[in-house]
Parts: structure tokens; C-alpha cells; sequence
């Protein structure tokens, strides 16, 4: 896998000159009061040949914002969007638009539906096999991004959970927590701002080793969503250091109780 072709989001400006001279190039920075579950950048700060993610769940105050932005939005290289207002505002302009949906982009009649109707490409969902990866990215209409390293999202609730829980609780206001279920069977991290409540598995998933069975032609970018990691742990991780676990790459997704047949 070739450094030019990952795509990584953005923590710290800092980061930037540390991740080039390691050869990463592609850029994406979640803008302030339009994303969640990143951390977030105003857009004066942002190069503009970066990619843009505006992922949070969007009403009509929201749209109106990103209506009033959108000559100046049209100034970067692309869009990253879950929210189909944030689909109907840009699909047809002249910009890349990737749709972005967490649990939606798991078959190819959908993804290709949207590289079909004005995207230029879409990021795999994170909960399927890697037999069904390997499906999907040999019968896209356009090149599509797989998500190689980050932590899977669980959930995003528009519900401020978090500060819902402490008050229930008589708590101290916090807008972080783990989640322990099962004596540690199961770890989450949950983060709450303005816009709502996101929840994280607490282990990174690595799908780097399955890089080499794909057919690279039709991936356009292979995605790092790095929460907390340094530049130089990315470095040794993206070189081969073993890290994380295989997410769903071997386990299908459990859709209702009667799916287990152990029970």
C-alpha cells in the first residue's frame, strides 16, 4: 500500500508536516459546528486542498449554515457527508462529494447508487467481512475508500446521553466515559458535545493485512481514522507493526437475537 494513497484525519495542524514526511498527502478536517466525534477546525484554517467532513445530523438551522457557507465550502477539494440535505445542497457541483453513511455503505446497489447520481465516491461501512469488502470494491461504478485502521462507531445519537446519565445520577458533568459491560467483555468509549452523543468500540481495528487481497485500482483511498494515535505510532502501524484487532473482517453482523443459533 502506497502512503499517496491513504487518506487521514486531522487532530492537530501540527500533524501535518510530520504525516508529509512520511508521504501522506490526502487530508481530512472535520469543520467546527458541522462535525462531530473529530476534532474540528474552522474553516480559515483548513488547506484548501483538503477534504471536508460534515458528518453531524443535520436540521434546517444546520442546512441554512452550510447553505450560507457554500461558496466558500466549493473552495476545498471535497466533501465527506452523512446527511442527504448536505447530498441535494452539492450533488450538482463541481466538487468531489463522498458519501458517508457509518451502517450504510455495505452493498454495492447502494454505494453505487451515489457514485451513479453525483458522487465521486463512497466510504465502505466498517461492519462487513471481508469477502463482502472484496465484492463490493470489484463491482463499483468508481474507485471507493476503505476505512484500514480506526475505531469503529457504534452509535450517534442527537440525545445529549452522557449529560442525561449524570443528571439521572446526581453526577459531575463529564463529556467523556468508558463503557464496561459484561465484567470488561466489552469495552466502549462514549463522547458527548452540542450536537449529540457518539459512541466508539474502545479497540482500534486493523485491516491493513487484507491491503494486498484488493483490487487496488478501485480503491481511491484507504482511510486512517485516527481518535489518539501520534504520527510515529501511525508510521510503525502502517509498516507493519501488529496492532489492534480484525473488527468484522471474519464475523458478520448480528441484525436480531434470533441470528444466534447458539441459543
Amino acid at each position: 500500500m502506497r502512503m499517496e494513497k491513504i487518506l487521514i484525519n486531522i487532530n492537530n495542524l501540527d500533524e501535518i508536516k510530520e504525516y508529509k514526511e512520511i508521504g501522506i498527502t490526502n487530508f481530512l478536517f472535520a469543520v467546527k459546528d458541522l462535525a462531530v466525534g473529530y476534532e474540528t477546525f474552522p474553516l480559515n484554517v483548513i488547506p484548501k486542498d483538503s477534504y471536508l467532513l460534515l458528518n453531524r445530523v443535520m436540521d434546517a438551522q444546520a442546512i441554512e449554515i452550510v447553505r450560507l457557507l457554500k461558496d466558500e465550502l466549493l473552495t476545498f477539494k471535497g466533501i465527506v457527508f452523512e446527511d442527504l440535505g448536505i447530498y441535494n445542497l452539492f450533488k450538482d457541483e463541481d466538487i468531489e462529494l463522498i458519501w458517508f453513511q457509518n451502517h450504510f455503505g455495505t452493498n454495492t446497489s447502494s454505494i453505487n447508487y451515489y457514485l451513479d447520481h453525483g458522487c465521486e465516491s463512497a466510504i465502505l461501512s466498517n461492519e462487513i467481512t471481508k469477502e463482502e469488502i472484496i465484492d463490493i470494491v470489484n463491482n463499483v461504478h468508481k474507485p471507493v475508500i476503505l476505512t484500514v485502521l480506526g475505531r469503529n462507531q457504534i452509535m450517534y445519537s442527537r440525545r445529549t446521553l452522557l449529560s442525561n446519565f449524570n443528571k439521572y445520577n446526581n453526577l459531575d458533568d463529564f463529556n467523556d466515559m468508558t463503557l464496561d459491560v459484561n465484567n470488561n467483555e466489552c469495552v466502549f468509549k462514549a463522547h458527548e458535545d452540542k450536537f449529540g452523543t457518539i459512541v466508539y468500540n474502545n479497540e482500534y481495528f486493523n485491516y491493513l493485512p487484507i491491503v494486498k487481497e484488493l483490487n487496488d485500482n478501485n480503491i481511491k483511498y484507504y482511510y486512517v481514522y485516527n481518535l489518539d494515535l501520534k504520527p510515529s505510532e501511525l508510521k510503525e502501524i502502517l509498516e507493519g507493526k501488529p496492532f489492534g484487532d480484525t473488527g468484522f473482517l471474519n464475523k458478520k453482523t448480528v441484525y436480531k437475537m434470533s441470528e444466534y443459533t447458539d441459543r
